[in-house]
């Protein structure tokens, strides 16, 4: 189905607006950063909500985000690629973040997920689900939010992490066959992870 001339009139004059705003945040308008940060700060908290498991560290992994916008906009200058250098901003302020710390994977994140109503089998599920994220590598887990949960193109990915698009696929396959793992006997809930 194509896009209507409503839908391309306004995905103009958004994108005429974002590069107004881009302009005037390289500038120095706290104004303009503002606007900025306020049109992508969910896609950041999610990502990075998602990628340390918890709320505090995603929060301390959005305002290291925040900061190096605003540190490096001005030497940005690939219009197109704004969001993907966000993402990755977002994927590599996680993973310093990381280095510095452990980082906690709390049940409550992925209570969403599990869906059986007898409450032994949910906790079951969910400490299964808890286990199989936490064996997966940084790569794998960002690789698999990134294009599973957040619908990014392989080749975006592969951009923000710093791979080829076979890695990314790689990491997918990886994550998704270990998260398997964790429910062999317990099947009938695997939809609800994969």
């Amino acid at each position: 189905m194509g896009e209507t001339r409503f839908e391309s009139a306004l995905a103009d004059c958004l994108d005429e607006g974002l590069e107004t705003t881009l302009a005037e945040a390289r500038k120095g308008s706290r104004e303009a950063f503002d606007a900025l940060i306020r049109r992508f700060e969910k896609k950041v908290m999610k990502t990075a909500l998602y990628l340390t498991g918890n709320l505090a560290d995603a929060e301390d992994a959005a305002q290291e985000v925040y900061i190096k916008i605003f540190r490096f906009l001005p030497a940005q200058r690939e219009e197109g690629k704004l969001e993907r250098w966000i993402y990755r901003i977002t994927v590599n302020a996680v993973r310093d973040l990381r280095r510095r710390r452990v980082l906690r994977l709390p049940i409550e994140l992925f209570v969403a997920a599990v869906r059986p109503r007898d409450p032994v089998v949910r906790a079951e599920v969910q400490s299964r689900l808890l286990r199989g994220l936490g064996r997966l590598s940084f790569r794998e887990r960002a690789a698999f939010i990134l294009t599973q949960l957040e619908e990014l193109e392989t080749s975006e990915v592969a951009e923000i992490l710093g791979c080829s698009p076979v890695t990314v696929r790689g990491h997918v396959h990886s994550a998704r066959a270990k998260l398997r793992r964790s429910f062999r006997d317990l099947k009938e809930y695997a939809w609800t992870v994969l």
